[in-house]
């Protein structure tokens, strides 16, 4: 049995919204009528029970409570619409709660009503996975969200006053999110409300949905929901069931893995892993420096980590990318998870030709493949990845920084190229996967997707290829136009400060800092929805010479 997470809804459209992302959907009614629609997000090891609820946080509650018992579930999430209740906070932009207020509570007197605020905050770890999916993408913001059982409809309505005044950090409002929170607080389980922003609570709620932007609103806290649920850790144990009385579960865990032993028990920073006679110490590194996750059908669990070699020779001054297939049972997943590991590492030792294979083999149910990890010769420590540097992404980087970088992604071509002339493509480039080195250079950590087959929704965030949400035609169909648009999007997030938003206009060019015309053209050909106008490798790369070569004529006037 996988482990479930509960997701409710208020309106059909938010439920549809999140239904249209499940597969192998069948109807389980609870014992008291309520009807969940259970199913599975391809690619993901989670089992999803939705339901739509109504509005209301006294049936959120109830609800909540009920889903809990039902099915002890690891998470509960709440998706939706709601209204913003900041300017800044737009139509179609997405909220996660990073705190849920009730705002029905408080006492009235002769001088007036004082509130009596009650909050629930995420759990740290959760709080932690969210921040990794929000902190490259502008149009969602990790901010407190106000609940209660009132349509607010006006800016300045006394309950809109009460809001501002007590609640002021506040940046959205639903009507059901307190009393999921409440219920789930009750059985310590993590919850997390996500909220698509369909009307700015202003006295135009009505206008806004007549122009369609519930259904906009939805699909995208749908779609963000999905983001952070691929970042949940797996509950570790399953617990025993006791009955009489029967007890509300707080977790629901995979069946446990088949060969793991006490020193490989647990993926996390400072765990030792041993692997060919040598031990590594796990680092605790953020984006996806350090991540496990179980195929949909738990018969493989694929784990990628840096780590500090403590035994061989170097060792204390070696470190490698360590990356491990643990089949629990024999099945397609497994052994085509065991092939692409196996013909990357063949790739690497022939016509590809990329980072240096320091081990590769298997081991009872476990196959690792680990590759070199370059070291500061200033520091002594593990180069950094290009996100590093990048930051939070709230800020463009300088001239001089943005010259550094796409000088630095020239490194990157003739791996790419020789990938490219065999037919496949990395499809996954991201800040993340690219280490910058003590000479400037932006060297790939490994091959990406390049040794296993094309599936809807891979390598998903702010750098996905808009192809790749449906799914390649085929195996090298578009795979060399996916990297270009992965490229392209680095390249954006450089210039601009922020990856290319879909469908919004591009941000390359800055007052102040003049580009030539011809090659920002060409890098906003790259992150063309079409793939059929990208521009092919060699054509980026021109465009980033040229524009490698106006960055450096820049800076000194910056300076």
């Amino acid at each position: 049995m996988p482990p479930t997470v509960v997701v409710l809804t208020a309106l059909s459209l938010e439920f549809q919204a999140v239904r249209r992302l499940l597969s192998h959907v069948h109807d389980v009614p609870h014992p008291q009528g309520t009807l969940f629609d259970v199913g599975r997000v391809p690619g993901l090891p989670w089992q999803v029970a939705l339901v739509e609820i109504g509005d209301g946080n006294l049936g959120a509650a109830a609800l909540t409570e009920r889903a809990i018992a039902f099915f002890r579930p690891a998470a509960v999430f709440f998706v939706g619409v709601a209204g913003s209740l900041r300017d800044d906070v737009g139509l179609g932009d997405v909220v996660v709660a990073s705190k849920v207020y009730l705002h029905h509570g408080g006492k009235e007197g002769d001088d007036g009503f004082r509130a009596r605020p009650r909050a629930w905050e995420l759990r740290h770890d959760v709080e932690q996975r969210v921040r990794r999916v929000v902190r490259e993408d502008p149009s969602v913001h990790f901010k407190p969200l106000v609940a209660g059982d009132v349509v607010l409809n006006s800016r300045t309505s006394r309950l809109a006053h009460l809001i501002d005044r007590s609640y002021n950090d506040a940046v959205a409002l639903d009507m059901e999110s307190a009393g999921m929170a409440q219920a789930a607080h009750l059985n310590d389980l993590p919850v997390l409300a996500v909220r698509g922003i369909s009307d700015f609570a202003d006295g135009r709620k009505a206008v806004a949905d007549a122009k369609g932007s519930q259904p906009v609103a939805a699909r995208n806290a749908a779609a963000v929901a999905v983001r952070i649920l691929r970042e949940l850790p797996l509950p570790r144990t399953r617990p025993e069931r006791r009955e009489p009385p029967q007890v509300p579960t707080v977790v629901i865990a995979s069946p446990p893995v088949a060969g793991l032993r006490d020193a490989t028990a647990e993926w996390r920073g400072g765990a030792v892993v041993a692997v060919n006679g040598e031990k590594y110490l796990l680092h605790d590194g953020p984006s996806d420096l350090l991540a496990e996750t179980a195929s949909p059908d738990h018969s493989v669990v694929r784990r990628q980590a840096l780590a500090r070699a403590l035994s061989g020779p170097g060792s204390g001054s070696r470190f490698v990318w360590l990356r491990q297939v643990v089949v629990s049972y024999d099945g397609p997943a497994a052994e085509a998870a065991l092939r692409a590991l196996s013909d990357e590492h063949d790739l690497l030792r022939g016509p590809v030709r990329g980072p240096d294979v320091v081990h590769h083999g298997r081991r009872g149910d476990t196959t690792t493949l680990a590759l070199a990890w370059p070291l500061s010769r200033r520091s002594g420590t593990p180069c950094e990845t290009l996100a590093a540097l990048l930051g939070d992404g709230t800020e463009p980087l300088d001239t001089w920084r943005s010259h550094r970088v796409l000088r630095g992604l020239a490194a990157s071509y003739p791996i790419l190229g020789r990938l490219h002339e065999k037919g496949l493509a990395h499809r996954a480039l991201r800040p993340s996967a690219l280490i910058l080195d003590d000479d400037g250079r932006l060297l790939l950590r490994d091959l990406g997707l390049a040794a296993t087959p094309p599936v809807p929704g891979e390598a998903p965030g702010p750098y996905q290829a808009p192809e790749q949400r449906l799914g390649h035609r085929s195996r090298g169909g578009s795979g060399a136009a996916t990297d270009v648009y992965r490229l392209g999007a680095i390249a954006h997030h450089v210039l601009a400060g922020a990856p290319p938003v879909p469908g919004m206009p591009s941000a390359l060019r800055r007052p102040g800092r003049p580009l030539p015309d011809p090659a920002v053209e060409t890098v906003e050909d790259a992150v063309a929805a079409d793939p059929r106008v990208r521009p092919d490798l060699r054509g980026l790369f021109t465009a980033l010479d040229a524009l490698i070569d106006s960055l450096e004529n820049l800076a000194p006037e910056e300076q």
